[in-house]
């Protein structure tokens, strides 16, 4: 989905969203919508139980007055409770909405509410990031009716008074988009796809972005007496494997500090092993990696803002299945730390 930002001048046709707050108080762009539709919102609004609650939507066809297709008037909720967490679920709200009805441009005209904490710029670039997240789809194995699911909508339009100041919020939140959609799809990959091989890859080619990215194999693993990640493996034919990520971005008075550290359990699939879980308790046993895919997601984002910050991710790759090598319940493995652990 294409995002952008403008003028309110600059806008051009598509649906129109704009705001109201408790109470149905308009806010001056639904105002000027109200007075373009010769009264339509307002009479609307009457005619409805909207009384503008956070989450609330009231749609209507745009009369040939207004140059729009639609428009959307949005609950924007108590001015004082208006956050920035509130304009991103305001604005995947709408894109939930319109992503495949057939439109394909929408424009948020959302003012800051009267004695509202944000500003302008702020708004926007977090109308913008509710507005990306909720366009993610993963449609990558679909083979039928891949038409009804396709979204229509491409472009949003955040109207601001501040486009250069919403410009510079979106540069910093739009990574972190692209690491949450990063997370995602690997979420979402069948267990025959991603393994523990395929994980590893996908992580050494965010070295595009700057992060220094190892990976140990299970010879370098078990030189450092990493029996207790290698156990978990032992029964697959799926070779295990370990992921360093790091990424060194803090300013240089803070580069000799200790960097933030994150650790990701990847069990790409959990089969229970030996210890076989119910047929029913395997299902969605490829999520069982979505903490390495949230560390991975992570970095991808620190690396791509440029974060002013030393930091590493350690994520451990597996998969954990029945086999003849599995690891038996009564087991005792030794960690690279020196404990010893008993399998039960």
């Amino acid at each position: 989905m294409q995002i952008s930002f403008a003028a309110p001048s600059d806008i051009r046709a598509g649906a129109l969203i704009v705001g109201a707050g408790e109470g149905a108080a308009l806010t001056p762009a639904a105002a000027r919508a109200d007075a373009a539709s010769g009264g339509a919102l307002s009479r609307a609004v009457k005619s409805s139980r909207f009384t503008g609650k956070s989450g609330q939507m009231l749609e209507l066809l745009a009369p040939a007055s207004v140059k729009a297709s639609r428009i959307i008037l949005a609950g924007m909720g108590k001015a004082e409770e208006f956050s920035a967490v509130s304009a991103e679920h305001l604005a995947a709200g709408v894109v939930a909405k319109l992503l495949t009805s057939g439109e394909t441009e929408a424009t948020f005209q959302i003012d800051v509410p009267k004695d509202g904490k944000l500003k302008p710029g702020a708004l926007a670039a977090h109308l913008a990031m509710g507005a990306k997240l909720r366009s993610y789809r993963f449609v990558t194995y679909r083979t039928k009716d891949l038409e009804d699911h396709q979204p229509t909508l491409t472009k949003v339009t955040i109207a601001t008074r501040n486009a250069d100041a919403a410009k510079r919020e979106w540069k910093s939140l739009e990574p972190v988009a692209n690491g949450m959609f990063f997370a995602r799809d690997v979420v979402n990959e069948p267990p025959n796809v991603l393994f523990p091989a395929e994980f590893s890859a996908r992580a050494k080619a965010l070295t595009k972005l700057g992060l220094k990215v190892e990976v140990l194999g299970e010879a370098e693993m078990k030189k450092l007496g990493m029996n207790a990640l290698l156990g978990v493996g032992q029964g697959s034919e799926r070779e295990s494997q370990l992921v360093v990520m790091q990424w060194n971005g803090a300013a240089r008075k803070d580069k000799d500090k200790p960097p933030v550290a994150f650790v990701g359990k990847g069990v790409c699939f959990d089969s229970g092993g030996l210890s076989l879980k119910s047929g029913a308790g395997m299902m969605g046993m490829k999520g069982d990696m979505s903490g390495a895919a949230a560390v991975t997601g992570a970095m991808m984002a620190m690396a791509a803002r440029k974060a002013r910050v030393n930091a590493v991710g350690v994520i451990g790759l597996v998969e954990n299945m029945p086999d003849g090598a599995a690891q038996r319940p009564d087991d005792v493995v030794k960690s690279m730390s020196g404990q010893t652990i008993e399998i039960l």
